[in-house]
């Protein structure tokens, strides 16, 4: 056992022999302020060698002991000195250690947390068996006596469909049995992308024609699939669709074509060489480029051709590396 291991061995036996866990670090002993205070060195060393779940783990035995979300003042002072530090605030600690909020005697019941954490794993289970059903991703549309619920967890429908693991690839399926009529038919809509350089969008094609082959094929993307096409695809979907405001109605965009991924049909040699130029750059840097990390002439270039950088990267397979953020950002629907 190492000398950190043996200190942290002694500071849980500490805190479990501790009849007032309300004391705060200026009553501590001297002792105890220069093995584990965070003012001292040995303190700091000791702080930073627990991993965040070891902290966690901390929170989660108090609270199944106590039988509720603990409040600060029901944890030892020095676990509770290294939460705050770790997590900032302990409301946020209590929230990545899976516990509610609402702290204290007064604060959320474990039993209550365990229904609360078995009606989100119901939740999350009905979106993915709607998906299935309906053979497409469903839409906060598909679920209005659930939205409520789902805003207790989520701010977007981007983060409900990642939470359930709905992939689009999950949605289509070859259809080997289509009538001469819907053959010809997709033989149009392939004609109409040859010409567009891209998938049409559902708006660029005539209603009944596209409403005849989404009935027959499920859904617009599986139609599209049928002769080797993905539609138009905002680059982060459904992260505008904030379900606390579903019930007013979601508001329908105009599809912006350099906020979207899409193939690009029709590529001349010229951009296919620039393509593998970039491929080449993302090779040396290990990682998609930047925009302003390819040369001037060659990023226009391929803008002009696929639209946005991004796109020039989706091309490829690539995606542009994203800042890190706690909340989705807003993009137009078609």
């Amino acid at each position: 056992m190492t000398n950190l291991e043996e200190k942290k061995r002694r500071l849980a036996q500490l805190a479990a022999a501790c009849t007032d866990p309300s004391e705060t670090e200026s009553e501590a002993s001297e002792e105890e302020l220069d093995e584990y205070s965070l003012q001292t060195a040995a303190g700091k060393l000791l702080y930073e060698s627990f991993t965040d779940e070891e902290l966690l783990n901390v929170v989660r035995k108090t609270a199944e002991r106590l039988g509720h979300s603990p409040a600060q003042r029901e944890v030892f002072w020095v676990y509770r000195c290294y939460l705050k530090r770790r997590f900032e605030k302990w409301p946020y600690a209590l929230q990545k250690a899976g516990l509610s909020k609402a702290a204290g005697r007064g604060g959320t019941s474990m039993a209550r947390m365990e229904a609360e954490r078995k009606h989100h794993r119901e939740l999350l289970e009905l979106v993915r068996e709607r998906g299935i059903q309906l053979g497409r991703i469903p839409h906060p549309k598909d679920f209005q006596d659930e939205l409520g619920d789902l805003a207790k967890y989520y701010q977007t429908w981007n983060q409900v469909l990642t939470a359930a693991g709905i992939h689009w690839e999950d949605t289509v399926h070859p259809i080997g049995d289509l009538e001469p009529e819907y053959r010809a038919m997709l033989e149009k809509l392939l004609e109409q992308a040859r010409a567009l350089g891209r998938a049409p969008l559902r708006s660029e094609v005539e209603e009944p024609f596209r409403k005849k082959l989404i009935a027959r094929c499920g859904s617009w993307r599986n139609t599209l699939y049928q002769i080797g096409l993905e539609p138009v695809a905002h680059i982060t979907p459904f992260s505008g669709t904030v379900l606390s405001n579903t019930n007013k109605g979601t508001k329908r965009h105009r599809t912006v074509l350099h906020e979207c991924y899409y193939k690009v049909l029709n590529l001349d040699e010229r951009a296919k060489r620039e393509l593998e130029e970039v491929r080449r750059l993302a090779e040396k840097l290990g990682r998609p480029p930047k925009r302003k990390e390819a040369p001037e002439a060659l990023r226009k270039d391929l803008q002009k051709w696929c639209g946005s950088w991004s796109n020039t990267l989706f091309q490829l397979g690539l995606q542009p590396e994203k800042k890190k953020t706690f909340q989705g950002t807003k993009e137009p629907r078609e």
